[in-house]
């Protein structure tokens, strides 16, 4: 008898014959083709994939390689009662001067602050929209000068000082002349005795340096033909000059002048003992540095690419120079610190928002709202 079998899908051809078992590990060659297809089709597809860019890494080593031992100090962005405080001027890696609304916002505050401690020095009205400025100090008097604005607008300005120990604050003059300002160490100059600051006295082509004594008295005023800020007293240095002209020095004690040359393309400023001769090329990263003396001698290159000088003073303590650097794609600003004793570069910080150097001492921002904070270097500790 036949049995005729019910119809349906024939048998698959890779069943194993009977009494025979496939390993796990094994299949027939059509299926083992096309899974390596796959696979390499998936491999193909991971190495096409986007991946992380590995971190950035510095060509310059970083300041705890290069000065092994230096301690940057950290200053917190708030006070104790909660306002935001900027630092306009450090005394050391710890001590600042710097300015806070007041708790109502309705004044504003200069403080001296080192540490925990906080001493209130001048309270101005919001709306006389003061400003301080030239900060100077020779380790036991503090100075500045004072711009604020009348009720009817009229503009005012004067000198000030403070004993660092104690005391209050003292008003040398409002005889200031319109005081000119460089955003320099020199904007105002504390010497024998005695603030001395530059002005604009109204005549084209001429300024005037104005002289007060620490003990207060009407200051003296010496008209110069040309546009001067105050270098190391009692040197002054005239406009930085872009594309060909000259740079001059002038000693106003002694009548000495020093001229120094400027090529075309380049763009230079000076202080008594360096120049920064900056030429932009005719890419963004092509821009190089250079630094050299007055009279053209010992000329180095400090550094080339995406970069500019951080501040305007030249060779800060006759030794550093404060660079910035971007990097194309990135919204972070490097601070790299150039050693002209060591003729070598270092990184400070890969990532900093507001950057200033006076006296001295370095310092610049990272953070905003309630992570801001303050990074202080002292540059006359370096070794």
């Amino acid at each position: 008898m036949t049995l005729l079998g019910r119809r349906g899908t024939p048998p698959p051809d890779d069943l194993a014959p009977p009494g025979l078992h496939r390993h796990p590990g094994t299949l027939p060659l059509p299926r083992a083709v096309a899974l390596l297809l796959a696979l390499g089709a998936a491999g193909l597809m991971l190495a096409l994939s986007p991946r992380q860019p590995p971190p950035l890494r510095s060509a310059e080593p970083a300041l705890a390689e290069a000065y092994p031992g230096t301690v940057v100090q950290d200053t917190p962005g708030t006070l104790a009662d909660g306002s935001v405080y900027s630092p306009l001027y450090f005394l050391s890696a710890t001590g600042s001067v710097g300015t806070a609304l007041s708790p109502t916002g309705d004044d504003l505050r200069l403080l001296l602050r080192d540490g925990d401690v906080e001493r209130e020095l001048r309270r101005m009205p919001k709306d006389s929209a003061a400003e301080f400025a030239g900060f100077t100090s020779d380790g036991t008097v503090l100075a500045w000068i004072e711009l604020s604005s009348d009720a009817d607008g009229a503009g005012r300005s004067g000198i000030w000082t403070v004993p660092l120990a104690e005391g209050a604050p003292r008003l040398l003059t409002e005889d200031t002349g319109i005081v000119m300002l460089f955003d320099k160490q020199g904007d105002l100059a504390l010497h024998d005795g005695q603030l001395s600051w530059m002005a604009d006295v109204g005549k084209p082509g001429v300024s005037a340096i104005h002289t007060v004594p620490l003990a207060g008295g009407r200051p003296v005023v010496r008209e110069m033909t040309g546009g001067y800020a105050i270098s190391a007293w009692p040197w002054l240095v005239s406009e930085p000059v872009a594309d060909a002209g000259s740079i001059e020095l002038s000693n106003p004690q002694t009548a000495e002048r020093v001229l120094v040359g400027v090529q075309s393309g380049e763009l230079m400023t000076c202080s008594v003992t360096w120049c920064r001769s900056l030429i932009i090329g005719s890419t963004e990263a092509s821009t190089v540095i250079e630094l050299l003396r007055p009279d053209g001698s010992d000329r180095v290159r400090t550094v080339t690419g995406a970069v500019s000088s951080a501040i305007a003073d030249v060779a800060v303590l006759d030794r550093f120079e404060v660079y910035t650097r971007s990097t194309q794609g990135l919204t972070t600003t490097r601070v790299m610190l150039y050693d002209l004793k060591t003729r070598s570069l270092s990184l400070v910080t890969p990532n900093a928002g507001r950057i200033a150097c006076r006296g001295g001492v370095l310092w610049w921002s990272t953070g905003d709202n309630e992570t801001l904070t303050w990074h202080a270097l002292d540059l006359r500790k370096l070794p």
